[in-house]
């Protein structure tokens, strides 16, 4: 028998291969968690940030709307211009509400380690 034959076969050379074994698996299963937390963060932050966009899109309608209004008021009455300018900054006040109330999440970068 060769001597690497009578290495391989060797109980040291079976207990290291154990303690490989073991190793690589226990850092197969910590590499797996940390995935799992950073893939269930990111999907956290996409939610938060589907939320908070979909309130800004409304509050960036609502200045449309109003701005319309505005111009249309404007255009049809003159005289009108001071109460359509009035409701004007009442509708971009609550605009800038909704947007105060929804702020983009933080990224992932910070959220997330």
């Amino acid at each position: 028998m060769s001597p690497v034959v009578r290495a391989l076969n060797s109980s040291a050379a079976d207990t290291a291969v154990k303690v490989i074994a073991v190793v690589a698996l226990t850092l197969s299963v910590y590499i797996g968690v940390q995935q799992r937390q950073f893939t269930q963060c990111l999907a956290e932050y996409n939610d938060a940030n589907n939320r908070s966009q979909a309130a800004r899109y409304a509050a960036a309608e609502q200045d449309r709307r109003a701005q319309d209004i505005l111009f249309r008021s404007i255009a049809e009455q003159p005289r009108s211009g001071i109460d359509a300018l009035r409701q004007y900054n009442e509708s971009r006040e609550q605009a800038n509400a909704t947007r105060q109330a929804n702020p983009l999440p933080a990224p992932p970068s910070q959220r997330c380690g």
